[in-house]
């Protein structure tokens, strides 16, 4: 069960961290880039990221108890 919120934290960070790169490259094309405008790009990074610190937070928890 580790080594799966170990993957998923990883998983989402990586995906923010992807949206919050597309939504820099809409902001510097003019707040367009591929028909979405630059918030359509940062509000789901920010789910995304925040998820993959739940996980990661799940991990430290999940290491304190079993000690």
């Amino acid at each position: 069960m580790r080594n799966f919120f170990k993957i998923m934290a990883w998983i989402n960070g990586l995906v923010g961290l992807i949206l919050m790169l597309l939504g820099i490259i809409a902001v510097i094309a003019g707040d367009r880039f591929l028909g979405h405008f630059w918030s359509n790009y940062f509000y789901p990074a920010y789910n995304f990221i925040l998820l993959g610190i739940f996980f990661f937070l799940a991990l430290i928890v999940a290491r304190d108890k079993k000690d």
